[in-house]
């Protein structure tokens, strides 16, 4: 089990060589409750991202070991940024981010 214990969303998070490590599904208005603004938009409706959070969250595991990991979600060729819920992707460096991601989401919303 990840144990999260800080995070934060802002530009200036490293998610170069990121890649699609799976779907969360959430509102628009859901994200922006956790974790603010998005860190990048664009209203372009031929733009493959219209809607991204970077996130680096400092998490710790069933050992106590603390590291940092980092994340992002983001629409992928919806043409806008969705309103309703639906599948937002998570873009991180290991299978660990989808449930980083989804263990923020269910406590902050609960």
């Amino acid at each position: 089990m990840i144990n999260i214990l800080k995070y934060e969303a802002d530009d200036y998070v490293n998610i170069n060589g990121s890649c699609l490590q799976g779907k969360i599904q959430t509102t628009y208005l859901e994200l922006c409750e956790v974790f603010g603004k998005p860190t990048y938009t664009d209203a372009d409706p031929y733009e493959k991202v219209n809607a991204e959070w970077s996130v680096e969250a400092e998490v710790s595991d069933d050992y106590d070991e603390v590291s940092t990991k980092v994340f992002t979600i983001y629409n992928w060729k919806t043409g806008c940024i969705p309103t309703e819920r639906t599948d937002w992707h998570i873009g991180g460096f290991g299978y660990e981010a989808i449930e980083i991601a989804q263990t923020i989401l269910d406590t902050r919303l609960s």
